[in-house]
């Protein structure tokens, strides 16, 4: 009696279990400054909050860092990747030459398809943070905060003497300028107390206009702030930016949610791809090579998922797998394999019918690799595949299957340069929640957003593109 294929991921080693505990926590703390600087009205605490999540984010930067270390330092993309196919091949040496059977339950890539989502949403936050904070303000000016202390709140002064009256070079909806002398109302039974207000105003003021100002009905010698709710109202709230911006930053993080929804379907589809049904079909083949696609020219190779080229009878099929051109190894040209896909996905052939249909490789040795085909071209493999629905045995193997994911181990491969990065990219971040303001606020945020952008950029490219990139 034959027993059933264990379907299993790779050995979990130190470094896939620190590295996903890290990458949790990084995305919730990246999650948790961007909700705490938009929503929280307490800027003491809000600050202090921030801080406490930064924090966490550089320990986890220490932690992978010295784990890495630990483990041997920083290896490259094809050296993890041979490491898991060396071994692969060493537990199937004494095996035979014959065709290993088509198993029924394979590893899920629903792990990977979480990655895929959470790489998206956490890229995006975290550029979407560095820019909230750039442009929001962590506390109230110190005259405000003197106002909101004593009850501060918004009325109309009238306006006694005015000077310095000036116009914006650039035209907006408030361009006249001018230094305002008016007359508070002051608590009952005491005199009118005067204050200077900067106000900005549609059109220029005359004496006995009416001005906006906040100011404190209890305390009216404290003086007084020129505005109204709408320019004021967010910053005596405790709100670091107003409302419609709040929200515009809202609405761009749910676009990059939806980004990334785009992203894991396009890469993996929505399906965990755990077991094999009545809808999926199946084809002999060996794995002949990693296609690269060259740029306009034919001298520079594109970036993006590679694609590998798998012989058939039927004739070369391509599957486009979520790895880099160094990140499947030389020495499986040629191993034996069953090509599995998704058969009923795009049947349809209407206009919303997907272009890709889950796919997944399962070698001899027992690796297996997700990813996707297209349909045209497995269309094209029906007539020399096994169709699961029309196979009354149960094929079954007695090999364990392990999962084939190199970007899993990132944790051995990730850059020491871009640790560094992370770290100066956390220090602006903390620096944005203090009162920097003007240009060296700019400053600091477009070091952190360039810090970020480059870290992802350097980590996505591959061991062919970091090496040209550092050499002198």
């Amino acid at each position: 009696m034959t027993k059933n294929v264990e379907a299993a991921r790779t050995p979990r080693t130190s470094s896939t279990a620190v590295g996903p505990w890290c990458a949790g926590l990084a995305f919730m703390a990246i999650l948790s400054v961007f909700g705490l600087w938009l929503f929280s009205t307490t800027p003491d605490r809000r600050r202090l909050l921030i801080l406490v999540c930064l924090a966490g984010l550089l320990v986890c930067v220490v932690i992978v860092a010295w784990r890495q270390r630990s483990l041997g330092g920083e290896r490259s993309v094809s050296e993890v990747a041979q490491d898991a196919c060396v071994r692969a091949a060493e537990e199937t040496s004494d095996s035979t030459l014959e065709p290993a059977a088509l198993p029924r339950v394979l590893p899920s890539r629903r792990g990977q398809q979480l990655r895929a989502f959470a790489w998206v949403v956490g890229s995006s936050t975290a550029l979407l943070s560095i820019l909230a904070l750039v442009a929001g303000a962590p506390q109230r000016s110190e005259r405000v905060e003197r106002l909101h202390g004593a009850g501060a709140e918004f009325g109309r002064a009238t306006a006694e003497k005015i000077s310095d009256v000036g116009r914006k070079s650039s035209r907006g909806k408030d361009p006249y300028t001018a230094t305002v002398v008016v007359r508070l109302p002051g608590a009952p039974g005491e005199e009118p107390v005067s204050a200077v207000v900067k106000p900005t105003t549609n059109q220029p003021l005359s004496v006995g206009d009416k001005v906006s100002v906040l100011y404190a009905p209890s305390q009216p010698q404290l003086g007084a702030v020129a505005g109204d709710e709408r320019r004021l109202g967010a910053a005596l709230r405790g709100q670091t930016m107003p409302a419609y911006l709040r929200w515009s930053f809202v609405g761009a993080w749910v676009l990059s949610c939806l980004g990334a929804v785009g992203h894991v379907s396009a890469t993996f589809a929505f399906r965990a791809y755990s077991r094999l049904g009545d809808r999926d079909m199946a084809v002999r083949g060996r794995y002949v090579r990693v296609a690269i696609r060259y740029a306009a020219g034919g001298r520079k190779p594109m970036g993006g998922p590679a694609c590998l080229e798998i012989q058939t009878d039927a004739g070369v099929a391509r599957f486009h797998a979520d790895i880099d051109r160094r990140g499947f190894p030389e020495l499986m040209e040629g191993w034996p394999l069953w090509l599995c896909w998704d058969a009923r996905r795009g049947a349809r052939g209407t206009r919303f019918s997907p272009s890709r249909t889950p796919a997944a490789l399962v070698f001899d040795n027992g690796l297996v690799l997700h990813g996707m085909m297209k349909v045209e071209e497995a269309r094209e493999l029906d007539a020399s595949s096994l169709s699961m629905s029309r196979n009354d045995t149960t094929p079954q193997g007695d090999r364990p299957l392990r999962l084939f994911d190199v970007r899993s181990q990132w944790l051995l491969f990730v850059e020491p340069l871009i640790l560094q990065t992370s770290a100066v990219v956390i220090a602006c971040t903390a620096l944005l929640t203090f009162d920097v303001r003007g240009v060296w606020r700019w400053a600091t945020g477009i070091v952190a957003i360039l810090g970020v952008w480059g870290a992802l950029g350097f980590f996505a490219s591959d061991d062919a593109d970091r090496k040209r990139s550092t050499k002198v």
